[in-house]
């Protein structure tokens, strides 16, 4: 469980952190959006983690204890709709050069789009 990883306190470096933001915006994602934020946040806790096997409701649950006002079912939702209502020109144009593979709907989802973003930023 993420939870218990000291390394998820830590905080992620700028220039990751600015990394994220400018991949989140290249694949359409509106910035303002708090699901984005959420998003930009779980991807964070997911690098910093050293846990090979993540377990999203307790990434959402840690969001949550950091942002009072939000439950981490209400963070999931948040998250789901930035993605659902990102621009998907954006998305299918920058992709490849995002991923290094071509365009797949597929790859939109919470668990997943987190866990890619989290592998590019963590080996580049």
């Amino acid at each position: 469980m993420i939870k218990n990883c000291t390394k998820t306190n830590n905080l992620i470096s700028s220039k990751n952190s600015i990394l994220i933001y400018n991949i989140l915006r290249d694949l359409g994602l509106i910035p303002t959006l708090k699901g984005t934020k959420f998003l930009n946040k779980a991807i964070q806790i997911v690098i910093n983690s050293d846990n090979e096997f993540i377990v999203f409701e307790d990434v959402y649950t840690q969001i949550a204890a950091k942002y009072t006002n939000f439950n981490g079912a209400q963070i999931k939702n948040a998250i789901k709709y930035a993605i659902d209502n990102r621009n998907e020109q954006k998305s299918i144009a920058n992709f490849e050069k995002i991923f290094g593979y071509k365009y797949d709907s597929y790859y939109f989802t919470n668990k997943i789009i987190i866990e890619e973003i989290a592998r590019v930023i963590k080996y580049k």
